[in-house]
Order: C-alpha cells, then sequence, then structure tokens
C-alpha cells in the first residue's frame, strides 16, 4: 500500500473513531447541562428533544426543520444532506466493491474495509450533523464546537476518499493504478467516477459548512456582546 493510503487509513480510522466516541455524549438522550421537557426549567428552544424520530426505523435522535428559526433551517438543511451523502456514499461503496470482486481479481479485504466504513463513517457523520443542529438551535458553545471540529475532520476524510488510491476507497488516484488488478474495466472507470464525485462533493459541503457554523457562531457572539452596550 502507498504512504497516501497508508495516511488515508490511518487518518479516516482516527478522525471517524474520534467522532464516534462523541455518539454517547450527543446522541439518543438529554444531554447533561441542558434542560428538558417537564425539568421545570426553561430552554432556548421550543424543541422536544426526547421526541426521538430519526433515522428512519432507528429513532436514535429528534429532527424536524419546521421547528428551526428560518436563520437556521438552510444551514440544518446542508449538515443533514452532508449525512445524507455519507450514508449513500458508504452503501454504494460497499455494494460496488461487492460487485468487483466477481468481476475482477480484487482482493477480498476491500469488502471487509468497506464494511468497516460503512459501520464507522455514517455514526461519525450523524453525530457531528446533531451535535451542529442541535448546538445552533439550542446555542450551545459545546455542542457547536464539537460540530465545528468534527466537521471539518470528516471533510478531510471524504477529500481522501474521493481522491487518494487504498483499498477499498475508489478515488480519482484509482484511475492511475486500477491496472493492477483489472485490463481496463469500464464498470471500474463509471464506480470511481461516481464515487469520488459523492465524496468530493461531500467534502466541499463539509467545508462550507464548518465555514458557516462559524460566521453564525461570529455572528451571534457580535448580537450578544451589542446587547450588553
Amino acid at each position: 500500500m502507498s504512504l497516501a493510503g497508508h495516511l488515508a487509513g490511518a487518518a479516516g480510522s482516527s478522525m471517524a473513531s474520534a467522532a464516534g466516541r462523541s455518539v454517547g455524549q450527543a446522541i439518543g438522550r438529554p444531554l447533561d447541562g441542558l434542560p428538558v421537557p417537564g425539568s421545570g426549567t426553561t430552554s432556548r428552544s421550543e424543541i422536544d428533544w426526547v421526541d426521538f424520530n430519526y433515522p428512519p426505523f432507528l429513532r436514535l435522535i429528534h429532527f424536524n426543520l419546521e421547528e428551526l428559526p428560518v436563520t437556521l433551517t438552510g444551514l440544518v438543511r446542508c449538515l443533514h444532506i452532508s449525512f445524507q451523502m455519507t450514508v449513500l456514499g458508504c452503501f454504494m461503496n460497499f455494494l460496488f466493491t461487492a460487485i468487483l470482486l466477481a468481476s475482477i481479481k480484487a482482493p477480498a479485504r476491500w469488502l471487509l474495509q468497506s464494511a468497516i466504513h460503512a459501520l464507522l463513517l455514517p455514526c461519525a457523520a450523524l453525530a457531528t450533523f446533531y451535535a451542529g443542529y442541535r448546538g445552533l438551535a439550542e446555542q450551545d458553545p459545546l455542542l457547536a464546537g464539537r460540530a465545528k471540529v468534527a466537521q471539518p475532520a470528516l471533510a478531510f476524510v471524504y477529500f481522501l476518499l474521493g481522491f487518494v488510491h487504498w483499498g477499498c476507497a475508489n478515488g480519482l488516484l484509482q484511475l492511475a493504478f486500477m491496472k493492477e488488478q483489472s485490463d481496463g474495466s469500464v464498470l471500474w472507470v463509471v464506480v470511481i467516477i461516481i464515487e469520488s464525485i459523492i465524496w468530493l462533493s461531500n467534502a466541499a459541503l463539509g467545508t462550507s459548512n464548518f465555514i458557516r457554523m462559524r460566521q453564525h457562531t461570529a455572528s451571534h457572539l457580535l448580537t450578544s456582546g451589542a446587547g450588553h452596550f
């Protein structure tokens, strides 16, 4: 495996594991220090965070765009789309890897790698999305700060998946190395193009989300500071 492959693998595992550790802190239960319905305290929003309704069937978190102010719906929608693109990219990679194993001389370990990606990355992306969504809605600096750290980290992982050549990742550089396992498979070329578009688009979206979150929190701090004068 190339140096870029080792770096990509280490970075991907580290980023996904780090973000995944925040799942227990941000998903599936009320957060410490934040008011909940019936607690006798007043929340900054009227959102019932313990009404778990998302993702479909799993119901790990509460999510409803209609409960947000207009100023937040666009940003939270983009955070949500990034999570959806992560799930789509992992699903497509697992499906395509299974097909490629049957059609070319691809190592069987690629399927295991793809399965690990499909387990870790969506969990990390969901935790990041929820931290950003709830942090913005509740104006909670801790959750918003976690999202602002995790989102660019995930964007970097998405960039690696869309560009580098290593294992089951079908980045653009795979076009230069695919002859090691195949004599110019047209299917593989199509797979590389599709996956690269998904991951690179998600990397760009994740970067945009990070910038917009920083701008939003900065403008909120300025507004709050001006209110004290």
